[in-house]
């Protein structure tokens, strides 16, 4: 498939699965001046007072705006192919936040390039990590439609206008999202990283959707407050969760971002840290007295896919001790599971280097989604 290709959004959404949790989110009507996040929700007061900004760039004021938060740190290599990527979308109203934690590398550099950009700011200061990032930028926001976007991925053409129209159509949902492309280091296309239908326990059985293509409404971030700043890895997973309480989200059967895969990057590195967060998220789930009791009674199962996928990835990356370890846990949890399929792929795959994990992968989310 080609990366640059015009990707047009359905105007149907596609809703499968879950449970459906009447809105209790007021919408704002486009008209109408928004302070930045942390000056209007209570939640987000420590994260201000903000800075004063001038007024936001609004060229259709029957739309609403957007704003977009870029985390950064030292990825110069990639940080303006994202920033342009953000900056070419057809989309009238937007506002772009790049917010940088103090890079060494050529990043200030990349940034200050953009001084004359009206629609884009960026702060450069010490930070707690990647969740303390994205929500610096969405305390200052004054969007009604908020997103992230990693300083490593990019938005294919038409990607804003695709998500926003989707949440005009569905005045229920709470947030959409849609299909990543997976690339290497130099925008290589690898393999399609489809969104799976929603439901709160497909979210926590790591069928989540896929971060760069989430654009949610600014009354759910007001009302469930900033990520956690704990969570290193799992950050999207635990705020999807929360937000799921309050509204579902909707599915969108389009390709809207670019999801890059390179060896410094933490989904490709650092398992381990994704392991612990996964199993806490999940677990503080199953521990909340008011989950009700037929999602609780679902714990042994999602726990068992989680340890699934764990053993799908130490066997793709050689560690069979640790793989078998997990898949057992896994089959005393919940028994066989589909996601159990991989395995043996995966350890095939360390002497028969024929993509066929990935292929296998493939074929399952397009029949899944």
């Amino acid at each position: 498939m080609n990366i640059g290709q015009r990707n047009i959004c359905p105007h149907r959404i596609d809703a499968q699965g879950g449970t459906e949790v009447t809105p209790s989110l007021p919408h704002v009507p486009y008209n109408i001046p928004m302070l930045s996040l942390s000056r209007e929700s209570p939640l987000w007061a420590a994260y201000g007072p903000t800075e004063d900004a001038p007024p936001p760039i609004i060229n259709d004021p029957a739309l609403p705006l957007v704003s977009v938060v870029t985390p950064s740190y030292n990825q110069g290599r990639y940080l303006q192919a994202t920033i342009e990527s953000v900056l070419s979308q057809s989309y009238p109203n937007l506002e772009y936040l790049v917010i940088d934690a103090g890079s060494t590398d050529t990043c200030l550099d990349i940034l200050k390039s953009y001084s004359h950009e009206p629609r884009m700011r960026w702060l450069s200061e010490p930070d707690r990590g990647q969740s303390d990032a994205i929500n610096k930028g969405w305390a200052r926001s004054r969007g009604h439609i908020l997103a992230w976007l990693n300083s490593d991925d990019t938005y294919l053409p038409d990607a804003i206008a695709c998500q926003v129209r989707a949440l005009q159509a569905d005045p229920v949902a709470c947030a959409v999202y849609a299909d990543a492309q997976y690339t290497d280091a130099a925008g290589r296309p690898l393999t399609r990283l489809y969104g799976r239908p929603y439901s709160p326990l497909a979210l926590l059985r790591l069928e989540i959707p896929p971060s760069p293509t989430v654009f949610l409404r600014r009354e759910l971030a007001a009302k469930i407050g900033p990520l956690n700043i704990a969570r290193r890895y799992s950050m999207d997973t635990d705020y999807w969760m929360r937000a799921a309480r309050i509204a579902p989200f909707r599915q969108v059967h389009a390709l809207v971002a670019t999801y890059r895969l390179h060896a410094e990057s933490k989904t490709v590195g650092q398992f381990a840290g994704f392991y612990r967060e996964w199993l806490a998220v999940a677990e503080s789930y199953f521990a909340d007295p008011d989950v009700p009791a037929d999602l609780r009674a679902a714990r042994g199962p999602v726990i068992a896919d989680i340890y699934a996928a764990m053993a799908n990835l130490e066997a793709h990356g050689g560690r069979p001790s640790d793989a078998l370890r997990y898949l057992v846990y896994a089959l005393t949890l919940g028994g066989p599971r589909p996601r159990m399929l991989k395995f043996p792929l995966s350890l095939a795959e360390r002497l028969l280097p024929l993509g066929l994990a990935a292929r296998a992968s493939d074929l399952w989310g397009r029949v899944r989604r």
